[in-house]
Formats: structure tokens, C-alpha cells, sequence
């Protein structure tokens, strides 16, 4: 992450030694550069720069992860994401908790499933995560002709937050199958849900992610898959926490309500999930 820095760094020493004049405020964050390129010690000086670009990300209102979190050191994930087309053009936090939720899910028997596939990110770190399971099928659910009609309920009341139209986010199956291509136990399912859910009726699922942005078919994707999950299974929704997505969110949180779930856990990614558990056995 330094490596813009380091940029800086070096256009901004030759300024300061050339004596070049600048703000007051300007030579002192300049003076502060050149000392930080000057710790020799390693550890002292990753220190001293993290604690600057996270002052500096403070005044724009943004903030940097903290240096001591595992998941960026997790190198079973960075080895299947930077192998992957994708990288760079997702957030890698929001990958790696469908990653990890995927693979920790890989044991309970059952398929796994998206719904909203877009060019297959997600589907490409669910098929990753199950690699060493055997043979598992994950099935690929989308119209491939972008978004359907919103409805009323996915009007967002962010002033900010912009409005879907019908065809947003409409990629090709077949960019997607060929993006996907090293997996052979992907099943697609061209069409706009819930049409094709009939097609896995009788299986179980371990891992659903659903990721279709608007209320009617997010609700239908967990009227389908809910009563089809495993215990411990999870569902997961990509976009419950997003302004732009509010569809999303209120049909999970109505359909959750009403199961022994009861609510649905939201993770400061944006996305919110619920994992299913065993039924209630009453006794006495």
C-alpha cells in the first residue's frame, strides 16, 4: 500500500532539498516525509507510515484497516483472488467474507448457489472455497439481461444514492461462463427468478449468496432456498447494507422476522446474512 507513497516521497525530497518555496503547512508535512524516509529500522518505519496515511485518510473523512488485521495476511484467499480476473476491481474485504464463509460452510453437505451472477466473481471464490470437498455442484442463477423492473420498495431515501433502471448490470452468459471456465461443476441457469429454480427443487444447500439488488427477486430467492438449507447453512445477501439497495434489506429483515432466525446480521461490508438453524424440538 506504500507504493504511491514511496512516489511521493521521492518527488517531494527533491523539493524540499532544491529549497523550493511552499506554504508553511506544506514544508512541515514535507520535512515530515523526508524523516520518515530516513528511519532506517523497518518496523519503525512501516509505523511511521501508517500512522500518516491513516492521519491523512482522517481528513478526508476515510480510514485505513488496521495493520494488525489477519485476513489481509490470509494467503490461501490472496492466492485465489489475485489468480482471479477480478482482482482490483472488487473490494477484497467483501470478497474474503464470502470467501471464508464458503469454505466454512464446506462440510455440511449440499450445494451451493448464486443468485445474480454478473460476470462470476462471487461464484469463482464459492467454487474456490469448495475445491477440496468433492464433487459439489454450485448453481448459477441470472436473467444475463441486466436488472428487472424496481419496484416501489427499492427507491432509495438517500438523497446520494442512485436509482437502478431496468438492463443495469447486464452481462453475457457468455462472458461469465468463460471467466468461469476452469470449474466444471458449475450449472447455469439462464433466466429471471424465480423461472428456473424449479430446475434444483429437490436439492440441499449449504451456501446461497444472493445478490440481485431489488426487492421481488431477493425475496423470492429466500422464499425458494430458505426451507432447501442445510443447518448451519448460510445465507448471504450482498447488497443489505448499501443505500442504493434497500429492496434487498427490507425483504430480508420482513421474511426473517418470521422465521426462529429472527433477524439477519449485518456486517459493516454492507452485506447481511443469516445462517439456518436446526428446528426447535419440543419435549415433555
Amino acid at each position: 500500500m506504500f507504493v504511491k507513497l514511496n512516489r511521493v516521497i521521492s518527488k517531494l525530497r527533491t523539493g524540499v532539498t532544491l529549497g523550493l518555496t511552499a506554504r508553511q503547512d506544506t514544508l512541515v508535512e514535507m520535512r515530515r516525509l523526508v524523516e520518515m524516509d530516513n528511519i532506517v529500522d523497518p518496523i519503525k518505519n512501516f509505523d511511521a507510515q501508517f500512522e500518516y496515511l491513516c492521519q491523512r485518510a482522517a481528513r478526508c473523512g476515510l480510514e485505513v484497516y488496521n495493520k494488525n488485521l489477519m485476513w489481509l495476511d490470509e494467503a490461501e484467499f490472496w492466492e485465489t483472488w489475485k489468480a482471479s480476473s477480478y482482482l482490483n476491481r472488487q473490494r477484497p474485504d467483501r470478497k474474503f467474507v464470502l470467501w471464508s464463509m464458503a469454505r466454512s460452510t464446506r462440510n455440511l453437505g449440499g450445494d451451493t448457489a448464486e443468485c445474480g451472477v454478473l460476470d462470476g466473481a462471487s461464484s469463482y471464490l464459492i467454487c474456490s472455497a469448495r475445491q477440496d470437498v468433492g464433487p459439489v455442484q454450485h448453481h448459477a442463477f441470472d436473467s444475463f439481461e441486466g436488472l428487472s423492473l424496481p419496484a416501489d420498495e427499492d427507491r432509495p431515501t438517500s438523497a446520494f444514492a442512485f436509482r437502478w433502471v431496468p438492463g443495469d448490470l447486464a452481462v453475457s452468459l457468455e462472458e461469465a461462463t468463460t471467466k468461469l471456465s476452469r470449474f466444471d461443476n458449475i450449472r447455469y441457469h439462464k433466466g429471471w427468478i424465480p423461472t428456473r429454480f424449479t430446475a434444483v427443487s429437490e436439492h440441499r444447500f449449504s451456501f446461497v449468496h444472493i445478490d440481485v439488488d431489488l426487492y421481488q427477486p431477493t425475496r423470492d430467492s429466500l422464499e425458494f432456498f430458505y426451507p432447501r438449507m442445510v443447518p448451519g447453512g448460510i445465507l448471504l445477501c450482498d447488497d443489505y447494507g448499501y443505500h442504493t439497495c434497500p429492496g434487498a434489506r427490507k425483504a430480508f429483515d420482513e421474511f426473517a422476522a418470521n422465521t426462529i432466525e429472527q433477524s439477519v446480521v449485518h456486517l459493516p461490508t454492507g452485506q447481511g446474512f443469516i445462517v439456518k438453524r436446526s428446528p426447535v424440538v419440543q419435549t415433555g
